[in-house]
C-alpha cells in the first residue's frame, strides 16, 4: 500500500537493516519509497476540490492512468537517487517493473530521475549514495585479449549461480509463507532477531579465523597494473614530470625510494659514495646497485639503494631491491582488528565483513591492487554472504537485494580473475603491454636496461598482460544480477554509470547475456518467481501460448454469480446496495431497462457518498466512464485477454444481446493456472483439439 506511513515505516526500517549488518541493500525501499511518493503525487488531479476546479471528472483525467505513470516516474527516481544512475533507472522502469509502459512516458521517467540526482547533488548528500567509482585512465580499462573467453565463463558461472540462489530464496519465500507470515508477528519478530544475531556473528567470527596482513607494497602490489586510485598511488610516488613521448607530452611519475629499494638523488647517493669505503652499510647500498650498465654512466653516483639520511644509512636503516617495501594505508576500508595500528596492516576478511556492504562491493572493484583480499578469504565469505543474502531476502525488514547480489557476483568475478592469474604465473604466460609510467630518470634502474630490478618489478608493463581482479568484479556483479534477475538493459548501463567507466559496456553486456540466457534455461528470473509465490494476479504482456489454447471462450471464464449494477435512478440507496459487503473495485452503470451505459470505480462512489444531498444521475454520469469495453459470452477469451492488457483495464464487463451485464472479469480470470483449474479435463480436451488442428494444418501444407 503506498501510504505516508508505510513510506515513513520503509524509511526507518531500511536505515535500521542497512545498519544492522544483515545482507541487504538500501535500493529496494528507496524504489518503493520513490514509487509511494509518486502515488501520492498521483492523487492531487483526483482530488474533489482539484478536479471541480479544473472542471474535468476523474473518469476523463484518467485515474489509473495518472496513479501509473507518476508510480512509475517515482520508482526510477528512487533507483537515480540510489545509485545516482537516472539512465538505469528508467530502463528499470521499461525492461521490469511497468506492466504497460508507453514511449511517451520514457522521457517523463528519465526527467524525474534528473531531478532525484540533481537533488542529491545540490543537497550535499552525494557521499551518501551508493556509487561505486573505479579507476579510469591510460591502461585502467584494458583487457588481454583472451578475456573474452572470461566474459562467457563467468557468465555461465554467474547464471547458475544466480538461478541457484533464486531457487534457494524462493524454497524460503515458500516456507516463510506458511510457518512465518504476516499474520504470526511475534515469529516475524523472533526471525530477525535470529538473523541479525546469526550474521553479525557470523562476519565477526568470520574476520577473527583470518589472520593481520601487511600493508605494504611488496604484498599488494604484485601482479598490479598500476591503475592505482590517486589515494594510493600518492603513498608510492615522490611527484611526477612531463616527457615528450613522439609527437606526445605525457605525465610520467618519480617512485618512491621505499618502492624498490633505489633512488636518484645526487646528494643521498653522493654522500653514500663517499662514505662507501670505511662504511659497510654504505658499500652494502651503492654495491646493490651500481650494475655495469649503471656504473658506466657519467651520473652513476646519483644511483644508490633507498635511505632517508645519512644518519639512518650509517646506522643500517636502509632498503635494496631484494627487501624493498613501502607502507601502504588503505585508509578505512581496511580495517584491522589490532588497535592502534596506523594503517601498518589489516585483516583480508575484514576488508568484507568489518566494513558496510557499500564499501565491501567497492573493495572488491578495486584495480591495481590484486592482492587486497585473498582467495581463502573470498571463497568462505561468498559461501556465508550467499546463504546469508538468500535467508534475509523476504524477511519483515524493509530491504533490497541489488546490492547484495552486486557482491556475490564481485567475488565470483574476482575469485575467477585470480584463479587465472594463478594459472598464467603456473604457465608462465604473461605479456608485456603499455608503456612505462616512470620518468626516464628512473628507467636505468630497470633490468632490460641493465638495472638491479627484476623483469617482474612490481608496477611495470611486464606485470600489466593479467586482467584486472576488479575488472573480473565488475563482470561479475553484472552478470549475477542478470542471472538472478534477468535484466539485461539495466544491468548493463547501471554497471556502466555506478563505476563510471564506460569503457566496460561490452564486457558487463556480453557477461550479461550469457548469465540471463543461462539463467534462463534453468527457471525463472526471481522476481517473476516471487510474483507466483505471492499469489499476485500478473499479467505477461502476451497471451501464454504454450500455455493456453486459443480456443477457449470468455463463458468458459466468466464468474458465475450475478454481476453487482449500479442504478442510474438509485441515488446514494443504490450505491450503498451494490458498494456494501463485497471488495469489488469496479461497477456496471445500468439505465432503467438494465443495460450497461458506464462503468463505476469504487472510489469514486465512496466519494459521492460523502457529499451532502442526495446523489443525482447527473453526477454519476460525471464520475462514470460512459464508453467501458464491453464483450459478449462467445468472445474469444485470447481476444479479451489482449484487450484487457493493451488497454490496462482493470474490470471488462460481459453482456448479453440486450447489453445487459452478464459478468464483471478481472485479471483473475485471465490467469493460466486459474484457467487450466477451472476448466478442468476439458481444459486437456482443448488442447488436445489444438494440437490435433496445428497438425492438420501442417500437413496440409507439406501437401
Amino acid at each position: 500500500e503506498f501510504s505516508v506511513r508505510h513510506l515513513l515505516v520503509k524509511w526507518l526500517g531500511v536505515s535500521l537493516a542497512v545498519a544492522s549488518g544483515l545482507a541487504v541493500g538500501p535500493e529496494g525501499p528507496m524504489i518503493f519509497i520513490g514509487a509511494s511518493l509518486g502515488y501520492l503525487c498521483s492523487r492531487l488531479p483526483q482530488s474533489p476540490t482539484i478536479w471541480k476546479l479544473l472542471g474535468q471528472p476523474p473518469a476523463t483525467v484518467g485515474d489509473d492512468v495518472f496513479t501509473r505513470d507518476y508510480t512509475s516516474i517515482g520508482a526510477a527516481c528512487g533507483i537515480a537517487a540510489a545509485f545516482r544512475a537516472p539512465i538505469a533507472g528508467t530502463l528499470f522502469i521499461v525492461e521490469e517493473a511497468a506492466s504497460h509502459f508507453k514511449k511517451e512516458q520514457m522521457s517523463n521517467i528519465f526527467f524525474g530521475g534528473l531531478a532525484a540526482l540533481e537533488v542529491i547533488l545540490v543537497s550535499g548528500g552525494a557521499g551518501a549514495v551508493l556509487e561505486y567509482k573505479v579507476q579510469t585512465g591510460e591502461g585502467c580499462s584494458s583487457t588481454p585479449w583472451w578475456s573474452f573467453l572470461f566474459y562467457v565463463i563467468v557468465g555461465l558461472i554467474c547464471g547458475c549461480a544466480g538461478a541457484f540462489f533464486n531457487w534457494l530464496n524462493i524454497k524460503v519465500m515458500t516456507w516463510r509463507a506458511s510457518h512465518c507470515n504476516a499474520k504470526m508477528p511475534k515469529r516475524r519478530a523472533f526471525e530477525l532477531v535470529v538473523l541479525c544475531l546469526l550474521s553479525s556473528s557470523a562476519w565477526l567470527f568470520a574476520a577473527s579465523a583470518f589472520g593481520v596482513n601487511a600493508a605494504s607494497t611488496s604484498q599488494l602490489l604484485q601482479k598490479s597494473d598500476g591503475c592505482l586510485k590517486d589515494n594510493w598511488k600518492n603513498q608510492v610516488i615522490t611527484g611526477s614530470v612531463i616527457e615528450r613521448d613522439g609527437e606526445d607530452y605525457v605525465q610520467k611519475f618519480l617512485p618512491a625510494p621505499c618502492l624498490y629499494g633505489v633512488q636518484k638523488d645526487p646528494v643521498l647517493c653522493g654522500d653514500a659514495f663517499k662514505l662507501s669505503a670505511n662504511n659497510t652499510y654504505a658499500k652494502t647500498c651503492v654495491d646493490a646497485v651500481q650494475t655495469p650498465s649503471i656504473s658506466a654512466r657519467a651520473d652513476h653516483e646519483e644511483y644508490c639503494c633507498a635511505f632517508k639520511s645519512i644518519d639512518e644509512l650509517t646506522a643500517g636503516i636502509f632498503q635494496v631491491p631484494s627487501n624493498a617495501s613501502c607502507p601502504l594505508d588503505l585508509g578505512e576500508g581496511a580495517p584491522s582488528l589490532k588497535k592502534h595500528d596506523e594503517g601498518a596492516s589489516y585483516n583480508t576478511m575484514g576488508v568484507l565483513t568489518l566494513v558496510p556492504f557499500k564499501t565491501a562491493c567497492q573493495n572488491l572493484f578495486a584495480r591495481g591492487i590484486p592482492n587486497l583480499i585473498s582467495l581463502p578469504a573470498m571463497c568462505v565469505f561468498l559461501v556465508l554472504f550467499f546463504i546469508a543474502a538468500a535467508i534475509t531476502a523476504g524477511s519483515a525488514v524493509p530491504s533490497g537485494l541489488l546490492m547484495p547480489q552486486m557482491v556475490i557476483g564481485a567475488l565470483i568475478g574476482r575469485i575467477g580473475a585470480m584463479l587465472v592469474i594463478n594459472i598464467q604465473e603456473s604457465m608462465k604466460f604473461s605479456q608485456s603491454e603499455g608503456n612505462s609510467m616512470w620518468a626516464a630518470a628512473f628507467q636505468p634502474f630497470f633490468s632490460a636496461n641493465g638495472g638491479p630490478l627484476a623483469l617482474d618489478a612490481l608496477l611495470t608493463p611486464e606485470t600489466a598482460g593479467y586482467l584486472d581482479p576488479g575488472i573480473g568484479a565488475l563482470i561479475g556483479a553484472a552478470a549475477f544480477l542478470g542471472g538472478s534477475g534477468r535484466v539485461t538493459l539495466f544491468t548493463t548501463v547501471m554497471m556502466v554509470e555506478i563505476t563510471g567507466d564506460p569503457v566496460m559496456i561490452f564486457p558487463v553486456g556480453f557477461a550479461t547475456i550469457f548469465a540471463v540466457l543461462m539463467g534462463n534455461a534453468i527457471n525463472h528470473g526471481l522476481y517473476h518467481a516471487l510474483i507466483d509465490v505471492q499469489s499476485q494476479p500478473y499479467l505477461p504482456d502476451t497471451w501464454q501460448a504454450d500455455q493456453l489454447p486459443p480456443n477457449i471462450l470468455v463463458k468458459h471464464m466468466m464468474p458465475t454469480n450475478d454481476p453487482i449494477v449500479v442504478p442510474l435512478q438509485g441515488g446514494k440507496a443504490g450505491i450503498h446496495a451494490a458498494i456494501d459487503g463485497n471488495p469489488y473495485s469496479g461497477f456496471p452503470l445500468v439505465n432503467e431497462s438494465g443495460a450497461v451505459i458506464g462503468l463505476c470505480d469504487r472510489k469514486d462512489l465512496e466519494e459521492l457518498l460523502e457529499q451532502d444531498g442526495e446523489v443525482t444521475p447527473e453526477e454519476l454520469k460525471f464520475v462514470s466512464d460512459l464508453y467501458p469495453v464491453t464483450v459478449r459470452k462467445e468472445f474469444p477469451l485470447q481476444s479479451a485477454y489482449q484487450l484487457f492488457k493493451s488497454m490496462d483495464m482493470k474490470n471488462l464487463v460481459v453482456v448479453d444481446d440486450h447489453h445487459r451485464p452478464v459478468a464483471v472479469m478481472t485479471r483473475f480470470a485471465f490467469l493460466a493456472w486459474r484457467v487450466a483449474e477451472r476448466l478442468g479435463d476439458k481444459f486437456h480436451s482443448l488442447m488436445s483439439e489444438e494440437t490435433d488442428r496445428i497438425q492438420r494444418t501442417r500437413s496440409m501444407r507439406r501437401q
